[in-house]
């Protein structure tokens, strides 16, 4: 929620949103034709904006699990609608 309320206000002030999101930078459509942004040329290397997530494995808690169960046993008995089955 904080890296979204730090985006609108960066992209609120004119000036800093020069500077976090140069014109260009996204797609935008122009008499119908999509013109894409500057973001594509990127490669993943030159982007700095996001640190690398190393891939570890992550196993949920036993809390998140009974959680989970205790969901899925509603949703399948007095939290049922009547069209679930169908989007199976």
């Amino acid at each position: 929620m904080t890296v979204a309320c730090l985006h609108i206000f960066l992209r609120r002030n004119p000036d800093s949103a020069a500077i976090y999101t140069p014109p260009d930078t996204f797609d935008y459509e122009e008499n119908g034709r999509v013109i894409e942004g500057s973001w594509r040329a990127m490669s993943n290397e030159n982007m700095t904006s996001l640190f690398p997530i190393r891939k570890i494995a992550r196993k949920p808690t036993l809390k998140a699990k009974e959680i989970k169960e205790e969901l899925a046993a509603y949703f399948l008995s007095r939290g049922r609608v009547e069209w679930q089955n169908d989007c199976a």
